[in-house]
């Protein structure tokens, strides 16, 4: 088997961290929070994010112990065997190809709402395949696109941060509960989507410098960084 060369470092995988984890959702899911909670959704942020930070510390013990490319899978393999390893691996592999095909059409309707469906369609399906050519060319290269998509999301976010914080208006905040305390558990259930995606990150391990001790910090750190930016953005 041929070994995979260690090219990725810290500053790249932070951002890697964050773009694998830091989903589409906080464009739309503080706005679904609000709706079942008002004002008190930000008390959803930050249950979200305590448990956000607490499972990441769970990955990272898991990369400590077992720093290798196999990701899920291979924790599933070293807990229960290989056929829930193989479950666990191809369902992983299928949701994951469904949520970037699901992203993409997504992202094409909203930007192109009056084109025809064909339209939409061939233009997905080009944006899947260039992609998916990125992705064989190694991980070079697509290390190099995802940073780009995960700077570009981060500066996104700090657009509406940084303005919006001149644009408070405390009278919004008042009165704070306006919705019985379940509402604030079950708009936590709804935002969750935000934190998804810690197991993507544990698919580069084989190909990150000292990724025993670099990946489980950046994992941690990435997630804290997340967790301060969606709270910002509900705030």
């Amino acid at each position: 088997m041929a070994q995979l060369k260690e090219t990725i470092g810290k500053k790249s995988l932070l951002l890697l961290c964050i773009n694998a984890t830091l989903g589409t959702g906080i464009f739309f899911l503080p706005a679904l929070g609000a709706l079942y909670a008002g004002p008190a959704s930000l008390v959803s942020w930050l249950i979200m994010s305590a448990v956000a930070i607490f499972i990441s510390l769970y990955f990272a013990e898991l990369i400590s112990m077992f720093p290798r490319s196999g990701g899920v899978y291979d924790y599933a393999k070293e807990a229960f065997g290989d056929f829930p390893a193989f479950v666990v691996g191809w369902i992983s592999w299928i949701v994951a190809n469904i949520t970037i095909a699901m992203l993409i059409v997504g992202s094409i309707v909203y930007l192109l709402p009056g084109e025809t469906f064909i339209v939409k369609m061939a233009l997905s399906i080009t944006f899947i395949l260039l992609f998916n050519a990125i992705s064989y060319r190694g991980i070079d290269v697509s290390t190099k696109l995802i940073i780009f998509f995960g700077f570009m999301t981060v500066a996104s976010l700090l657009m509406l941060i940084v303005p919006g914080l001149f644009t408070i208006r405390p009278e919004n905040f008042y009165p704070f509960f306006v919705s019985p305390l379940p509402m604030i558990l079950l708009a936590t259930y709804f935002i969750a989507e935000t934190f998804f995606g810690w197991e993507t990150a544990t698919y580069l391990s084989e190909e990150i410098k000292d990724a025993r001790r670099t990946l489980p910090r950046m994992l941690v750190i990435s997630t804290i960084v997340i967790a301060a930016i969606s709270i910002l953005i509900a705030f």
